[in-house]
């Protein structure tokens, strides 16, 4: 199927343009110091747990790359299928070889700094992540994947997009990439882990744009999908709340409620920027954040 004039001068094109514009490779990035500061940090801060705290979001993160990257392919079959455009295609085919960088970016940390295997980061998946990160992400990509009626697909759709671009990288990542400057930049501590997550959170603005723009486009043709990306969130929000509490030690790296009060206020944004909200102030916001990816 031939790329169409409009689909030429898109949105979705334009992210898939910026994609291959902004590309960088995980082993560029040095990772001399952080080898020297997890020394310092198992050595200097045991009492506080920080090595704990750093495994555990490092963990989280590993686990999420992986899913997200194996649980991507799903909706990119849809798109062609449904009649979507070749443009949505063309990005997630993008987003799919970035996914593989972020996991293997992560990968190579877990190797190369932390000195284990990736396979350890399944200790730290509680069931609230491993709800929203693998096993509920998972079951509706499948869906998708094996779904032939016409209409079924395109709510299926909106659904996997909801719950991949909305509650996992709008809503948990983002607060991730939060608790990553609150723990680390102001130390800094683990340069190299900063600058993956600068990249992989600069790729990931993509995505959630995608997303954004998606659910807009798709509810405004059919408001009757409205309700389905509301019931989605509020499904995931007691998962991503309760990832976010697992890491409230008692000296944590991070303060909770903030942690708490950003994935709440992303939400928001993302409903607002998607039009099914009327909240000006949260879509500034998000667009603010996102034109800077």
């Amino acid at each position: 199927m031939p790329l169409l004039a409009t689909e030429a001068e898109s949105s979705y094109f334009q992210l898939f343009v910026k994609a291959k514009r902004l590309h960088w490779d995980p082993a560029t990035i040095d990772l001399t110091r952080d080898r020297d500061d997890w020394a310092m940090i198992r050595r200097d801060h045991a009492a506080e747990q920080f090595e704990e705290q750093i495994l555990r979001l490092c963990s989280l993160f590993y686990q999420g790359e992986e899913s997200v990257t194996k649980t991507l392919a799903p909706l990119l079959s849809a798109v062609p299928r449904a009649g979507l455009g070749l443009d949505k295609e063309l990005h997630l085919a993008a987003q799919l070889y970035e996914e593989a960088k972020h996991f293997d970016f992560f990968q190579r940390y877990f190797t190369d700094v932390l000195e284990q295997d990736g396979a350890a980061s399944q200790a730290w998946m509680q069931p609230a992540p491993q709800a929203v990160l693998v096993d509920d992400l998972d079951a509706v990509t499948d869906r998708l994947r094996r779904e032939d009626d016409p209409e079924a697909l395109r709510a299926g759709f909106v659904e996997a997009v909801t719950h991949y671009m909305g509650v996992v990288e709008a809503m948990l990542a983002r607060t991730g990439y939060v608790g990553v400057s609150d723990a680390l930049s102001a130390r800094g501590w683990l340069p190299g882990l900063q600058e993956g997550f600068r990249l992989i959170r600069r790729d990931e603005g993509r995505h959630v744009a995608f997303g954004i723009r998606c659910i807009a486009e798709m509810t405004a043709a059919r408001p009757d999908y409205r309700p389905l990306v509301q019931a989605t969130f509020e499904r995931q929000l007691p998962n991503v709340l309760g990832t976010i509490a697992a890491f409230d030690y008692p000296t944590p790296l991070v303060d909770i409620m903030k942690l708490q009060q950003f994935a709440i206020g992303a939400y928001t944004q993302f409903m607002a920027a998607a039009g099914l909200t009327d909240d000006a102030d949260a879509l500034a916001a998000l667009r603010a954040e996102l034109d800077e990816v």
